[in-house]
């Protein structure tokens, strides 16, 4: 993976019974990420989000994916390692074709950062 114990770490996962699952990760603060994204207060960068979430759809279906199309990325809030240092990443994959459409959010208890709809291949 490449931003798994970089930019987040895994602290847990949950299967469920739909085939999706929750992933809990803790930020990484001393990613050198946030050297350029802004020093001194860093903000989580969306694509490292989108990295995240791809790196967790791999997880569920057990193979590497690519990003084939992105239908929607909404962010909903700023993520940063200080204000939120521990997220879920819920994540469904459906297969379709030779692809994944895949469903994902990015939150903690207290609010929404980032939700995604696309396809993976």
């Amino acid at each position: 993976m490449f931003l798994e114990n970089k930019f987040y770490k895994i602290l847990g996962e949950d299967r469920l019974s739909d085939g999706s699952a929750t992933y809990h990760v803790a930020i990484l603060p001393d990613c050198n990420v946030y050297e350029g994204h802004f020093p001194g207060d860093p903000v989580c960068p969306g694509v490292c989000n989108i990295e995240t979430i791809k790196e967790c759809a791999s997880r569920l279906v057990g193979k590497a994916l690519r990003i084939n199309t992105i239908k929607q990325c909404r962010l909903t809030a700023i993520a940063t390692p200080t204000v939120c240092p521990e997220v879920s990443i819920n994540v469904s994959a459906t297969p379709k074709d030779d692809a994944f459409t895949v469903v994902a959010t990015i939150a903690d208890d207290k609010q929404s950062y980032m939700e995604f709809k696309g396809t993976l291949c």
